[in-house]
């Protein structure tokens, strides 16, 4: 393997987890958001987790930011800036395509990836996105919202790969 492959293969292996890192913090912030939320007084109304949620709660396309903290490589590299955006498709069956553009202190990379979700009935689950390169899997813990007494127009995940600090927003777009 040459060195330019070594490179590029450090390089992917550090976008995916920092990809992994950034989802990781967004649960986080939202529990706190949901708390000032939800005590604000402009606020249209609260935003409430309730039971009665599903795979079929999140079809669709959903908009994505995350951002956080990631390390700029292996140990004991430095813990630097990270953010995200992608479109998460969901098929409403427990499948997933994810096309993201990332920022990993300041370098940036795009890449399309499957994956898998689940849902529970108590609006809680599990993302699964399957990257070409280290660690192959992200992992995230989400939950389901309901705003306006409608179930998956918004929700909240984190990263639950270990080395970072990583969580995201995903708003339905269509």
């Amino acid at each position: 393997m040459t060195k330019l492959q070594t490179t590029e293969r450090r390089r992917m292996r550090y976008t995916f987890f920092g990809l992994f890192l950034a989802f990781f913090m967004a649960m986080g912030s939202a529990a706190n958001a949901q708390e000032q939320f939800e005590g604000s007084p402009r606020s249209p109304g609260p935003i409430r987790v309730s039971n009665g949620c599903s795979l079929a709660s999140l079809q669709g396309a959903f908009g994505t930011v995350g951002d956080g903290f990631v390390a700029a490589g292996p140990p004991p590299a430095p813990i630097v800036p990270f953010a995200t955006i992608t479109l998460l498709t969901m098929d409403g069956a427990g499948g997933l395509i994810n096309k993201t553009t990332r920022s990993i202190n300041g370098n940036i990379s795009r890449d399309t990836s499957p994956g898998t979700y689940t849902v529970n009935e108590d609006c809680t689950g599990t993302i699964v996105v399957n990257t070409p390169g280290p660690p192959f899997q992200l992992t995230f813990d989400l939950v389901v919202a309901e705003l306006q007494g409608v179930h998956g127009i918004k929700f909240y995940f984190i990263a639950t790969n270990p080395g970072g600090v990583v969580t995201a927003t995903a708003t339905r777009i269509k």
